[in-house]
Formats: C-alpha cells, structure tokens, sequence
C-alpha cells in the first residue's frame, strides 16, 4: 500500500503500454494490487483528437484523484481553441469529462508562465455532495487527449494522472 509511480516521459515510459509494464511491476503484477500512482504522460499540440495517452492494463482498476496540466510551452494559435481530456469508457468519454470541462481549457489557461500546474475540473471529476461519484477506469479503458475546438499551433507539456488501484 501506498507505493507511488512517477512516470516522467525522460525516464523512457512514454510508450503507454511501458507505463503500464511499470504499474505492474510496482504493485506486484495485476489482480488484488494496491497503491498510489501518479502518471506524467507527455502531450502537444500536434498530437490528433482522441490520441490514447494511455491504457489500464489488464487485471487493474484506477480511481481518478485528480487530473491536470504541466504547462512547459504556452498553447497558442487556432480560433478559440480548446482542449481536454477523456477517456473511452462510456461513462467519461465526452470530451473534457476527465480535465478541461465542457467547453475546454483555452489558451488564456494554457501558459507557461507562473505555476505550471493549470486545468480545469473535467465534469466527471466534481464531487457532489450526496452523491457516489467517483471515476474508475478498468482494464482496457483508455486515457484520451481531445481537441475540444479548433486545433492549436504551439503547445506542449504533460497531463498528470494521481490515483489508487483498487482490487
């Protein structure tokens, strides 16, 4: 319990199934697993709407603590352009539902300068009181980078995942 992964796109785990080695590898491969983790996968302006950041590996579930950019180059470019992140499962793949909201985060956000942590709470990741909320994603289900509207033309730095593996 509480075992922590930092996958930093320079430590070679760009590849989202060697992050997904990496889990495994810390928790004790698969099934019954427990633990914290915490993913830095890598995205960019040129990267394609819905591009997989990354995929759960067999045998795990995630529960989504919180999800939010690292902001290295500012994001610029297009006409009013946005972006976010989802997922393929049905019960998060609107486009934003993980980070980024609805109408996505614009470039106004997206800067490198001051704290290079920004984002906004995707709709899925908002606690309601009296409600059970809470975003797991299973075996298969994939991380999703979205352009909300239009397309930028700079860009770049790192979504970042936090969360458990439940058994």
């Amino acid at each position: 319990m509480g075992a922590t992964l930092y996958a930093p796109a320079e430590a070679g785990l760009q590849d989202p199934q060697a992050l997904a080695r990496a889990i495994l590898a810390l928790t004790g491969q698969g099934p019954g697993a427990s633990g914290s983790f915490h993913l830095k996968l890598p995205v960019g302006f040129a990267l394609a709407d819905a591009a997989v950041l990354y995929t759960v590996p067999t045998g795990l579930r995630l529960s989504l603590d919180r999800v939010y950019w690292e902001v290295i180059t500012s994001w610029s470019g297009g006409t009013n352009s946005a972006i976010g992140v989802s997922s393929s499962n049905a019960a998060y793949n609107t486009k934003g539902n993980l980070l980024g909201g609805a109408g996505g985060d614009i470039a106004a956000g997206l800067v490198s300068t001051g704290s290079p942590f920004k984002g906004t709470i995707g709709a899925k990741m908002i606690y309601s009181a009296g409600t059970t909320s809470c975003v797991v994603l299973v075996a298969a289900d994939t991380v999703r980078f979205d352009r909300v509207v239009d397309i930028f033309t700079a860009g770049a730095g790192f979504v970042h995942i936090e969360g458990t593996l439940i058994d």
